[in-house]
């Protein structure tokens, strides 16, 4: 992997608090039967996830159609189904969620997608640098972070301050304007 410019290291921090946060954030619309909000800010945490690791490979993507296709170059390379068909599932989301939401069918359409497009951009940030460290924070592995022997440092693992989340928020377009 190329060398990140520390400018493109704190883009790759952006993107993966923000990233991570859409997350967090469609989950708790799941629990309030939110489904099209949830959709939302799937395709917004997914993209940001296929960025951060373009990123990191030195390439820099330019709109929703290229961000898709290397999707689909990274499922093919890592052999992962979730990443190569996730842009695809969330495309007929919304449609299932109308369709659970007049009753006519159950939910387990939109949780199967849910549990692929979440399994998909937890693959995607393991694949970037600190990724793996980071998914071991998350899952309570360490109690502390530790300074690590890689160039990045402690910047990947701590992820945004609540300054750069806010500026993030100010940005054109709002949370999920582009990116």
């Amino acid at each position: 992997m190329p060398e990140l410019s520390k400018k493109d290291e704190t883009r790759m921090v952006r993107y993966r608090g923000q990233s991570l946060r859409l997350l967090q954030d469609a989950m708790d619309e799941i629990r309030v039967g939110r489904w099209l909000r949830c959709e939302e800010l799937l395709w917004g945490s997914l993209t940001l996830a296929v960025k951060g690791v373009a990123l990191a490979r030195g390439r820099d993507l330019d709109g929703a159609k290229a961000v898709e296709e290397y999707a689909i170059e990274l499922g093919n390379e890592n052999r992962d189904r979730r990443i190569r068909e996730a842009f695809t599932k969330l495309g007929t989301f919304g449609e299932t969620a109308e369709r659970v939401n007049e009753a006519r069918i159950r939910a387990d359409h939109l949780v199967n997608t849910l549990e692929d497009v979440t399994g998909a951009v937890e693959r995607l940030w393991d694949m970037a640098p600190g990724g793996d460290l980071l998914s071991r924070l998350v899952q309570g592995d360490f109690d502390a972070p530790e300074e690590t022997d890689n160039d990045h440092g402690l910047s990947l693992l701590n992820g945004p301050t609540q300054e750069e989340l806010d500026e993030l928020e100010d940005m054109d377009g709002g949370p999920l304007g582009q990116v």
